[in-house]
């Protein structure tokens, strides 16, 4: 599997996939309040396909990772965003993993053997309920000219029906085709911020620090900030 790591020091957005598409039409149960606020901005920074660009892609993405298919790249992505006293820097390490082409079809017979694209948006259904703690799951699907963004607030805390059972097969089956514990352990004791978070997530986590190494550290971060005023 191959591996690419990359880490910006500015968020900057770039078109890599060719000219756009401004004519698509979203489905009735997508829900565009929160990909505006919450998503948009985070598709941009991790430079995923856009919606108005002419690319069919299906994404699937949580607190976790972001996987992404498409005629042009099938890979997930898993990133940090760096804390310090208390405020978002505005660095970001970006661990970018393709798949292969096993686990591409694996995923391609998950999606359609689970009838994935049929799930309506949770707000469609009336089971569904929503909270403020735990992890939200998102489904987009780009197809010609229509566009979806279904979301899902933490399937596991939901009363057992068919919707939030065949979502809660699929997590757990990508997490294990994409084998995201062994490599989102490597991920965790790759990212160079002593304190960093996730868009989304209210947690921070902390490397392990020496009081030699920290020093340095802070004499970095001091200058860069310097740099910035």
């Amino acid at each position: 599997m191959k591996l690419s790591i990359i880490i910006l020091f500015q968020i900057i957005s770039f078109n890599l996939f060719g000219q756009n598409n401004v004519h698509y039409q979203l489905t009735n149960d997508s829900d565009t309040l929160y990909y505006y606020h919450y998503e948009k901005p985070i598709i941009e920074k991790l430079n995923l396909i856009k919606p108005e660009e002419n690319i069919n892609f299906f994404r699937f993405s949580s607190d976790k990772y972001y996987l992404e298919l498409s005629n042009h790249l099938n890979k997930y992505i898993l990133y940090a965003d760096e804390v310090w006293e208390g405020k978002k820097t505005g660095e970001v390490f970006i661990k970018v993993i393709d798949l292969d082409l096993e686990q591409i079809n694996e995923i391609k017979g998950l999606i359609d053997s689970l009838k994935i694209k049929e799930i309506p948006s949770s707000n469609k259904i009336k089971n569904w309920t929503s909270g403020f703690d735990g992890s939200t799951y998102k489904f987009e699907i780009k197809d010609g000219n229509t566009y979806s963004f279904k979301h899902y607030w933490t399937p596991s805390s939901q009363n057992k029906f068919e919707e939030s059972n065949t979502i809660i097969s699929f997590i757990k089956e990508i997490d294990r085709i994409i084998k995201y514990e062994k490599n989102g352990e490597i991920f965790m004791k790759e990212i160079p911020f002593f304190s960093w978070t996730k868009d989304g997530v209210s947690w921070n986590a902390v490397t392990i620090i020496t009081k030699e190494n920290y020093s340095e550290y802070k004499k970095l971060k001091r200058k860069q900030s310097k740099r910035k005023q």
